[in-house]
């Protein structure tokens, strides 16, 4: 039988409302659907719990009180909740599913969720160590991604570190600005354009080399060629001559007929023009 494996996370409320779970369901579904993990199916379990079925996982957000006895201490800084938020992601084939990304999916989703509610503290994972909010965002920095549980890490960084940490850049400040995009791209196409004139330049050289060639060819190889052609009309013309018995008589005013078509042709130089054509 398959193992139960569940990632847990919490966040601590200072108010508890009406809306908060729907705010939550909304959060959790926008970011699964970012990731690639649209839910497909949304039940609620009771008033306080609400199901997300989709490809991977089962995702179960929770509303609850806080008990009067906790796992996890809270830091000194950090006043007691009046409600817990809490996440879970339960894998439907713990199999094949990688462990590190599931971290991780959680992880994001609770960033995205203390935007959503208003929170005190997170609680990653069932290690007993709650992080104040400015420590578990601390963790998103490209800075602190190095280390295989970064949420874990920034758990041992001193507050006054965190304090220093720069904000991180939301909505346009992501981008770069058009005006630098725009310079880039033209700088991109006008080279390309320099290129493509210059291969245009370069290829008409290479077929006027060839036709040179194989004019200088053409022009060496007519005397041989006129010979040859000669030489066959003379034959001919002494072939003719020589068939002497009544009955090619018509063979050979046919015959005397071509040659005399054939020199006529050569003089007018049709015959040295029609040569190229031939195979």
């Amino acid at each position: 039988m398959a193992e139960n494996v569940q990632y847990t996370g919490r966040l601590g409320l200072e108010c508890r409302d009406g809306n908060t779970l729907s705010a939550a369901v909304t959060a959790v579904v926008d970011t699964l659907d970012d990731f690639g993990h649209p839910a497909e199916m949304i039940t609620a379990r009771a008033e306080n719990t609400a199901q997300l079925q989709c490809d991977h996982y089962l995702v179960y957000v929770r509303l609850r009180r806080v008990p009067l006895r906790r796992a996890s201490k809270l830091p000194g800084s950090v006043m007691q909740p009046s409600a817990l938020l809490e996440l879970s992601l339960a894998p439907a084939f713990p199999g094949y599913c990688d462990q590190e990304v599931s971290e991780l999916l959680l992880a994001e989703v609770l960033r995205r969720l203390l935007d959503t509610v208003e929170a005190t503290f997170v609680e990653w994972l069932d290690t007993g160590i709650a992080l104040t909010c400015e420590q578990f965002l601390s963790a998103f920095e490209s800075g602190a991604g190095t280390s295989s549980q970064p949420v874990a890490a920034a758990a041992a960084r001193p507050p006054e570190a965190v304090g220093k940490v720069r904000p991180r850049p939301r909505g346009k400040e992501c981008f770069t600005p058009v005006d630098q995009t725009a310079q880039v791209l033209d700088a991109h196409c006008d080279r390309a354009f320099h290129e493509a004139e210059v291969r245009k330049a370069q290829s008409p050289a290479v077929p006027a080399t060839g036709r040179s060639w194989s004019g200088l060819r053409v022009s060496a190889f007519l005397p041989v060629l006129r010979a040859k052609w000669n030489r066959q009309v003379q034959s001919s013309a002494l072939a003719a001559m020589t068939l002497t018995r009544p009955r090619r008589l018509r063979l050979i005013s046919h015959l005397l007929f071509l040659t005399a078509l054939l020199l006529y042709l050569e003089s007018a130089g049709m015959v040295q023009a029609a040569r190229p054509l031939l195979p």
